[in-house]
Protein backbone atom coordinates (compact mmCIF):
# COMPACT_ATOMS: atom_id res chain seq x y z
CA UNK A 1 0.00 0.00 0.00
CA UNK A 2 2.91 2.51 0.99
CA UNK A 3 4.59 1.57 -2.30
CA UNK A 4 1.66 1.84 -4.29
CA UNK A 5 1.36 5.85 -2.96
CA UNK A 6 5.28 6.31 -3.02
CA UNK A 7 4.96 5.81 -7.11
CA UNK A 8 1.91 8.32 -7.65
CA UNK A 9 3.81 10.61 -5.78
CA UNK A 10 7.15 10.11 -7.86
CA UNK A 11 4.79 10.19 -11.18
CA UNK A 12 3.43 13.58 -9.51
CA UNK A 13 6.99 15.20 -9.19
CA UNK A 14 8.10 13.72 -12.74
CA UNK A 15 4.90 15.17 -14.29
CA UNK A 16 5.02 19.15 -12.80
CA UNK A 17 8.61 18.70 -13.36
CA UNK A 18 8.48 18.13 -17.06
CA UNK A 19 5.46 20.59 -17.20
CA UNK A 20 7.13 23.34 -15.54
CA UNK A 21 10.42 22.55 -17.35
CA UNK A 22 9.37 23.44 -20.88
CA UNK A 23 9.35 27.60 -22.78
CA UNK A 24 7.49 28.76 -25.83
CA UNK A 25 9.27 30.10 -28.24
CA UNK A 26 7.51 32.08 -31.18
CA UNK A 27 8.77 34.29 -33.57
CA UNK A 28 7.40 37.04 -36.46
CA UNK A 29 8.60 38.25 -39.69
CA UNK A 30 6.97 41.54 -40.42
CA UNK A 31 3.56 41.33 -39.02
CA UNK A 32 3.23 37.22 -39.67
CA UNK A 33 3.30 34.73 -37.50
CA UNK A 34 5.73 32.01 -38.58
CA UNK A 35 7.05 29.86 -35.75
CA UNK A 36 5.28 28.84 -32.57
CA UNK A 37 7.73 26.09 -30.45
CA UNK A 38 7.31 24.56 -27.63
CA UNK A 39 10.04 23.02 -25.85
CA UNK A 40 12.52 21.86 -22.82
CA UNK A 41 16.07 22.59 -22.07
CA UNK A 42 17.25 19.32 -23.99
CA UNK A 43 15.55 19.76 -26.97
CA UNK A 44 17.17 23.40 -27.26
CA UNK A 45 20.48 21.67 -26.97
CA UNK A 46 19.30 19.59 -30.05
CA UNK A 47 18.93 22.70 -32.07
CA UNK A 48 22.23 23.86 -31.17
CA UNK A 49 23.96 20.50 -32.38
CA UNK A 50 21.85 20.13 -35.44
CA UNK A 51 22.56 24.30 -37.08
CA UNK A 52 26.46 23.55 -37.56
CA UNK A 53 25.28 20.09 -38.83
CA UNK A 54 22.76 21.21 -41.66
CA UNK A 55 25.18 24.17 -42.39
CA UNK A 56 28.39 21.40 -43.28
CA UNK A 57 26.10 19.71 -45.49
CA UNK A 58 24.60 22.73 -47.36
CA UNK A 59 26.88 25.44 -47.38
CA UNK A 60 29.92 24.14 -45.73
CA UNK A 61 32.31 27.62 -46.06
CA UNK A 62 29.25 29.80 -44.92
CA UNK A 63 29.76 31.05 -40.92
CA UNK A 64 26.89 29.74 -38.82
CA UNK A 65 25.55 33.26 -38.32
CA UNK A 66 25.60 33.79 -41.97
CA UNK A 67 23.75 30.46 -43.08
CA UNK A 68 20.99 31.15 -40.23
CA UNK A 69 20.36 34.73 -41.65
CA UNK A 70 19.59 33.26 -45.24
CA UNK A 71 17.79 30.40 -44.52
CA UNK A 72 15.40 33.05 -41.96
CA UNK A 73 15.54 35.10 -45.81
CA UNK A 74 14.03 32.52 -47.30
CA UNK A 75 10.81 32.40 -45.47
CA UNK A 76 8.49 33.89 -47.59
CA UNK A 77 5.57 36.47 -47.88
CA UNK A 78 3.44 32.89 -48.00
CA UNK A 79 5.17 31.91 -44.54
CA UNK A 80 6.98 29.19 -43.72
CA UNK A 81 8.21 26.58 -46.72
CA UNK A 82 5.35 24.39 -47.54
CA UNK A 83 7.80 20.81 -47.53
CA UNK A 84 8.55 19.54 -44.10
CA UNK A 85 12.57 19.18 -44.64
CA UNK A 86 12.44 23.19 -45.83
CA UNK A 87 10.09 23.99 -42.91
CA UNK A 88 12.64 22.23 -40.28
CA UNK A 89 15.60 23.95 -41.48
CA UNK A 90 13.90 27.59 -41.17
CA UNK A 91 12.37 26.66 -37.46
CA UNK A 92 15.92 25.00 -36.91
CA UNK A 93 17.68 28.48 -38.02
CA UNK A 94 15.28 30.57 -36.22
CA UNK A 95 15.36 28.85 -32.70
CA UNK A 96 19.23 28.79 -33.15
CA UNK A 97 19.10 32.61 -33.56
CA UNK A 98 16.92 33.11 -30.60
CA UNK A 99 18.96 30.35 -28.45
CA UNK A 100 22.42 31.89 -29.26
CA UNK A 101 21.21 35.52 -28.66
CA UNK A 102 23.32 37.19 -25.60
CA UNK A 103 21.95 38.48 -22.40
CA UNK A 104 24.01 40.49 -20.14
CA UNK A 105 24.99 37.35 -18.22
CA UNK A 106 24.23 34.62 -20.59
CA UNK A 107 22.03 33.50 -23.48
CA UNK A 108 18.49 33.63 -24.13
CA UNK A 109 18.89 29.67 -25.07
CA UNK A 110 19.48 29.54 -20.71
CA UNK A 111 16.13 31.04 -19.90
CA UNK A 112 14.03 28.28 -22.02
CA UNK A 113 12.86 26.27 -19.24
CA UNK A 114 11.20 28.75 -17.02
CA UNK A 115 10.72 31.72 -19.90
CA UNK A 116 8.54 32.47 -22.78
CA UNK A 117 9.88 34.02 -25.91
CA UNK A 118 8.67 36.02 -28.47
CA UNK A 119 11.78 36.91 -31.54
CA UNK A 120 10.36 39.76 -34.09
CA UNK A 121 12.68 39.45 -37.28
CA UNK A 122 12.79 42.03 -40.15
CA UNK A 123 14.23 41.25 -43.40
CA UNK A 124 16.25 44.63 -44.92
CA UNK A 125 16.93 44.38 -48.11
CA UNK A 126 20.18 45.71 -49.65
CA UNK A 127 21.59 46.97 -52.96
CA UNK A 128 23.48 44.41 -54.99
CA UNK A 129 20.67 41.47 -53.75
CA UNK A 130 22.27 41.74 -50.61
CA UNK A 131 20.28 41.30 -47.03
CA UNK A 132 20.65 41.75 -43.83
CA UNK A 133 18.12 40.29 -40.81
CA UNK A 134 17.83 41.57 -37.35
CA UNK A 135 15.91 40.17 -34.47
CA UNK A 136 14.49 41.42 -31.44
CA UNK A 137 13.57 38.68 -28.28
CA UNK A 138 11.23 39.85 -25.94
CA UNK A 139 10.58 37.48 -23.04
CA UNK A 140 8.08 37.05 -20.52
CA UNK A 141 8.90 35.25 -17.35
CA UNK A 142 6.96 32.09 -15.88
CA UNK A 143 5.37 31.69 -12.38
CA UNK A 144 8.14 30.91 -10.11
CA UNK A 145 7.08 28.05 -7.62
Amino acid sequence: MFGLFRKVRKMRESFTAGATNTGNVTATIGDKLVLNWHGTPSQKDGVLHMLPKLRDSMMPDAELGTFADGVIASVNDDGMSSDSTGNNIQTIAMLWRVFTTKLDDGIYGDLIGHANMHCAFQLHEQPGEQFKITWKVSLMRGRTA
